[in-house]
């Protein structure tokens, strides 16, 4: 991702579809947080972090994109 977060959302467009991508090598480190989160919104569960930084309309709706973390 160009931000160094990854996309934890549901996809517009395609009901039910929920992707976790673009970890950047990290998801071996936070793939069991991840998993949690993307089990969280399908079950419908309150979510143990607030999934909103991770929507992939990030690119799309006017956010601003850190770009600090690039190395």
């Amino acid at each position: 991702m160009p931000d160094v977060i990854p996309v934890i959302s549901p996809l517009p467009g395609i009901d039910g579809l929920i992707v976790a991508t673009g970890f950047s090598g990290h998801g071996f480190g936070i793939g069991p947080g991840a998993g949690r989160l993307v089990a969280d919104m399908v079950s419908g569960e309150t979510p143990v972090v607030d999934p909103s930084p991770f929507h992939i309309s990030r690119f799309s709706d006017g956010s601003k994109i850190r770009i600090e973390n690039w190395g």
